[in-house]
């Protein structure tokens, strides 16, 4: 644990828990968490689709979920005030809420349900003799999970229904049913996952979760009724930041009404060119950035900007040697491959790191009165979290292998899904970064390790696409999301079980309805009115002609990209070595990790100027004075919230269908 992390939690969250009477999981907050997961599914899917405003559901720290839960605390510490303290939640209690919905927000446009119900209109109605999907694709798409067109089942999607039709559900329900069982199992795999590596990292290696310091600072502050507003939102910090960023944002909606008005730039970077041929720089200042990333240490945080400029830099180089390097703002062709050893290398260290306390944890499992390790304070026993690991593998494969894929892809596949989701969600934990995408998928490591697309199936390409909505995650799917729910369970006084129970049910609720009601809208506006369209109509035209142009035409993997690929493991073991060897070592290995991927080059200046900051406030004004500033950045998260809220608001009253996009993809 770095040294301002020890300073963090010194006199931190655990003190002011002891001060509060604190009921535990309860029912009604399973109840209430129902409901926020419920409405996270329609908000994310109305804002995007139907008001073309602010992203709702894409970071790993989803704005619909931080809206809702936060909406429910200033409401509730209302009625707490003014009618009575039985509404007045518990800290235990709002943990639970968030985490329901925090797990249900998986299931709205670029979580589950965006990308679903993409892979099964598509192939059949945008199949041409061109594209000569019919030929390729449609013979190894079984019927069980990808609904054919019949009598315009899927056309009515994307143009509306005709005056008087009924939806025809009959087409799509058993194949979602089969899709749900399959995005539950892969779901519920991960998240055993989360479980069993939880105590390692949060006791072992002490991982400070810096994105769940200013939830945890909200949902353990919130007061017993005592006054209308949550005792969070008090001191003079906290205003002055909450004051600047609605004054900021809230001047610009109002130059929503008028063009002419002057307004301060947050809706828009630009990209500053660095010499030809080199990746440009973007320069772009997001607010909910710097909030969370405040909370990370110096370390991380410099290693994130600085392998920026070392990307610009290779990148560079060897896209005027002629080397395919960069896409021109993002890693591509060989640097990416160097990218993604380094990631599999760190993932890979990782995993070795924790060798001893997942074994310990097997043995729990097996022998539980044997064991020395307790597991007393998590979610799930060991012993169910291997049971529903094993079974929802199991189920996995199974699936898999009857929708087509090849088994011995298939068994190649799983193992690299969950290192790949490993490194993401060990990233998340170690760095609070809100905004990441690995360099690699399961997939591309996958057919690097059979040799290309040569050594795959045809059935194997048809299936891929549509299977990458739980294998292939950019988010890490719920591992990722259950490593912050199994952080957030520290703090639960008691009824794990009960909190364990009700993420499941979000998860379920948030895939389920999210789905339904997208299909839903897509009958009655016309898919092809959704926005992104992205999501519904040109994610799934271009995976599933990438899947035929591969069965068409495969390629071997190039010898080049192994040797990058072998040279960013080495570089990321070396680097490794050093960290653990020498403490003066200035370099995260998390940064090189994520050198030249979309999401660190689009918030790497933003981190930058959240490493300055910090920089200053803990070196040259000292620790105190740091400990005293982070209500000011908690007050802004907070007044950027409301006003996203208030953006929404305006948009659907006002503007329409010609939304405003407050908060963005980064």
């Amino acid at each position: 644990m770095s040294s301002e992390a020890r300073e963090v939690t010194d006199g931190g969250i655990s003190n002011r828990l002891a001060d509060v009477v604190d009921k535990g999981v309860t029912v009604r907050s399973v109840v209430f968490g129902f409901f926020v997961a419920v409405a996270i599914s329609l908000l994310g899917n109305t804002v995007r689709y139907i008001l073309h405003a602010s992203f709702m559901a894409y970071s790993h720290m989803p704005m619909g979920n931080l809206i809702l839960s936060l909406l429910s605390i200033l409401f509730c510490s209302v009625l707490a005030r003014a009618v009575g303290k039985s509404f007045a939640f518990s800290p235990s209690e709002w943990i639970t809420i968030f985490s329901m919905g925090f797990i249900s927000s998986l299931g709205p446009t670029y979580g589950v349900s965006g990308y679903l119900v993409g892979v099964m209109v598509t192939p059949y109605y945008f199949a041409t003799p061109e594209n000569r999907w019919e030929e390729f694709l449609h013979p190894y798409l079984p019927d069980w999970i990808i609904p054919a067109n019949r009598d315009g089942a899927m056309t009515w999607f994307y143009d509306g229904l005709p005056a008087g039709a009924p939806i025809p559900w009959g087409a799509w329900t058993m194949p979602l049913f089969w899709w749900f069982t399959f995005i539950c199992a892969v779901g519920l795999a991960c998240f055993c996952a989360s479980v069993i590596i939880h105590r390692q990292w949060s006791e072992n290696e002490k991982l400070v979760y810096p994105a769940m310091e200013p939830i945890l600072e909200v949902t353990t502050h919130v007061g017993s009724g005592k006054r209308y507003l949550p005792e969070f939102m008090s001191g003079r910090p906290f205003w002055i930041g909450f004051f600047v960023t609605t004054f900021v944002f809230g001047w610009n909606i109002v130059a929503w009404f008028y063009p002419t008005f002057p307004t301060f730039p947050t809706a828009s970077g630009t990209w500053v060119s660095l010499g030809r041929q080199f990746p440009p720089l973007w320069v772009f200042v997001s607010t909910v950035v710097i909030c969370f990333s405040y909370f990370a240490s110096l370390e991380v945080l410099f290693s994130i900007w600085f392998f920026d400029l070392i990307f610009i830099l290779e990148g560079g180089t060897l896209n005027r040697l002629g080397v395919n390097a960069i896409s021109p703002n993002y890693g591509t062709g060989r640097f990416i491959w160097q990218t993604a050893g380094a990631f599999v290398g760190l993932a890979i260290w990782w995993l070795l790191i924790s060798r001893t306390h997942i074994w310990s944890a097997l043995k729990k499992a097996i022998r539980p009165d044997a064991a020395d390790i307790d597991d007393s304070r998590e979610l799930l026993s060991y012993r169910w979290a291997f049971l529903c690991l094993l079974i929802s593998c199991l189920y996995t494969v199974a699936w898999l292998w009857q929708a087509g894929m090849d088994l011995h892809v298939v068994l190649v596949l799983l193992p690299t899904m969950f290192l790949v989701y490993f490194g993401v969600a060990k990233i998340l934990a170690d760095s609070g970064l809100i905004y990441v995408n690995p360099p690699t998928g399961a997939w591309n490591l996958t057919m690097a390790a059979l040799g290309g697309a040569k050594a795959i199936p045809a059935s194997t390409f048809a299936i891929l696409y549509p299977a990458s909505i739980a294998v292939n995650h950019f988010r890490g799917y719920t591992f990722s999301v259950g490593t912050h729910i199994n952080r957030l369970g520290d703090f639960v006084k008691g009824g794990k079980g009960k909190l364990f129970a009700g993420v499941c049910i979000a998860f379920v609720v948030g895939c389920v309805a999210s789905t339904l009601f997208t299909v839903w809208l897509g009958y009655k506006i016309g898919g092809y009115n959704f926005e992104p369209n992205w999501l519904i109509i040109r994610a799934g035209s271009g995976g599933y002609q990438s899947a035929v142009n591969s069965i068409v035409s495969p390629e071997a993997m190039e010898n080049e990209n192994y040797w990058f690929f072998i040279a960013g493991l080495g570089v990321m073991t070396f680097f490794n070595f050093l960290r653990y060897r020498f403490t003066w070592w200035p370099f995260h290995p998390i940064g090189f990790a994520l050198s030249g991927t979309a999401l660190a080059r689009l918030t790497s200046f933003t981190i930058f100027l959240a490493w300055l900051v910090k920089f200053i406030m803990l070196k040259l004004v000292g620790a105190s004075f740091y400990r005293r500033t982070r209500p000011f950045f908690v007050g802004t998260l907070i007044g950027y919230i409301l006003l996203t809220t208030l953006g929404l608001i305006v948009d659907a009253v006002w503007f329409g269908k010609q939304g405003h996009t407050i908060h963005k993809w980064y």
